[in-house]
């Protein structure tokens, strides 16, 4: 059931929003919490029944250990805790791509044989790092839960369940508490929570899915590709995935505002960044705080003490403890997106682009223009995300030689009058051959290329929304033109991590 889909907003939300208020008003904030619990299952077990058995089994066994934690916080349950989840996680994510590069290694000793594909439980890199986190903060005393509804309704809710934002228990904990005691303002938050998700729906259904046909076109066949159609396509899908995912995020607080429940934020107009370390401070901003405070952290203040202690020189400090870590950190991330080794092209090329910015400033060498900065965290961004979406690294790697290197001056045929006059050789473009065609991708990309960059964001202001005729006005048209492009529903990019 996607949030773009018919039965989601005419249906599943309606009912959902209703029964709640309802609850709240009439039984208390116990009650509503289990309306909001019961929906969240059904929601997820919407998708594929049996996986349902396999949330609640991880959710009841996280939280047991989640109790032997606060009444015995040693390293040695919190590891055979984390162990678990992520030999689950890896059973069902990993298991194939491990035995397959396993068995590519042991071609020399004739090992073979075939693997069976794994069908990969909707959101389960979401939800186990979510426990994950919750477990490290029990065990450090950073929560504390002794309530199994605030524990059920901080992993099922369903807003943020399928795909992020990756919320913290601290940040949920009062909220929970005040909902259940009927200290509760919901109502006044619905309002702003129409507004946010109307918009994020925008994103999603106009924007998104608009530009997708171009990319997806551009990435199935890139050994067809010129130089011009490359580019074009990694852009598309740049936007593409911004739109999808940021869409997805806002959608997701919007949701949450209508209970009267305040998500985090996961995007701040990641585009405007000049430089790659704001871009990860603005970009997936929930998942870049989980690997700071739980790997990047906790490796980098090893490594920055092992150094210290031998009284290292500045330079191979910085190395030990910063780029080693950083490099690291955003290995794992790529891989925590997909099993795949583009994935991990993905994390890598951002890692090290961190640890060069990191470099530049630690070595205190002249500030970058902001222009340059821009141009440059683009570029290296645009780069990782053909990673990110190519089938595999041969693909990506076609895709990105194409892209900086052409023989040849590249023109669609309504345009090839203009070599021929100069005697320049040519050749046609695959996807871009029409006019028409051009005009309309040129078209999107302008148009999301504007609002990627405006620097207006209605999430970060969502709080201080007020019922207002231009905004009530700017989320009814929002609504409408989203709901009649409904009839083409795709699934969330996210939606496969």
């Amino acid at each position: 059931m996607l949030f773009s889909s018919h039965a989601f907003l005419f249906v599943f939300l309606p009912l959902v929003l209703m029964s709640f208020h309802l609850a709240r008003h009439f039984l208390g904030g116990k009650a509503a919490l289990l309306v909001v619990i019961a929906a969240s299952l059904f929601f997820y077990g919407y998708w594929n029944p049996p996986f349902l058995f396999l949330l609640i089994g991880s959710m009841l066994i996280n939280f047991g250990f989640v109790k032997i934690l606060s009444a015995n916080p040693g390293r040695l349950w919190l590891a055979v805790a984390i162990t678990l989840n992520l030999t689950i996680l890896g059973y069902f994510k990993y298991r194939n791509f491990f035995l397959e590069n396993l068995m590519m290694a042991s071609e020399a000793f004739a090992i073979s044989g075939t693997l069976d594909p794994l069908v990969v439980p909707l959101a389960i890199s979401f939800f186990t790092f979510q426990q994950i986190a919750l477990l490290i903060d029990v065990k450090e005393g950073h929560a504390k839960i002794s309530n199994p509804l605030d524990f059920a309704a901080f992993i099922a809710l369903f807003p943020q369940l399928i795909a992020g934002p990756i919320v913290l228990f601290r940040e949920m904990r009062e909220q929970f508490a005040d909902l259940r005691a009927g200290h509760y303002k919901g109502l006044e938050f619905i309002g702003p929570g129409v507004i946010v998700f109307s918009l994020g729906l925008f994103k999603k259904v106009v924007l998104a899915d608009s530009i997708a046909p171009y990319a997806d076109l551009a990435f199935s066949i890139p050994d067809q590709l010129t130089t011009l159609e490359a580019w074009f396509g990694a852009i598309a899908y740049s936007l593409q995935l911004y739109f999808d995912f940021s869409g997805y995020s806002d959608m997701a607080v919007g949701l949450g505002l209508m209970l009267g429940l305040t998500l985090p934020i996961n995007f701040k107009t990641p585009f405007r960044a000049t430089s790659m370390i704001d871009f990860w401070k603005r970009w997936h901003i929930t998942m870049t705080r989980f690997f700071m405070l739980y790997v990047y952290s906790p490796v980098a203040l090893t490594f920055a003490r092992w150094s210290q202690q031998r009284n290292l020189s500045q330079g191979i400090t910085f190395v030990i403890a910063i780029a080693l870590p950083t490099a690291f950190t955003f290995l794992l991330s790529g891989l925590w997106h997909g099993a795949a080794w583009h994935f991990v092209a993905f994390g890598l090329i951002n890692g090290i682009g961190l640890v060069l910015n990191h470099a530049w400033r630690e070595a205190k060498l002249p500030r970058i223009p902001k222009l340059l900065g821009w141009l440059l965290t683009i570029l290296v961004v645009i780069v990782s995300f053909v990673y990110f979406r190519a089938e595999n690294m041969a693909a990506a790697a076609t895709i990105l030689k194409v892209m900086f290197w052409s023989p040849v001056l590249v023109l669609p045929s309504w345009l090839s009058v203009i070599a021929d006059n100069f005697g320049l050789p040519w050749q046609s473009l695959s996807f871009l051959a029409s006019g028409s065609y051009t005009l309309r991708l040129v078209l999107w990309i302008t148009l999301a290329g504007i609002i990627s960059l405006s620097s207006f964001n209605f999430v970060e202001r969502s709080g201080t929304l007020r019922a207002s005729w231009a905004n009530a006005i700017l989320a009814a048209t929002a609504l409408v033109l989203s709901i009649g492009l409904l009839d083409r529903p795709k699934a969330f990019i996210y939606f496969q991590f």
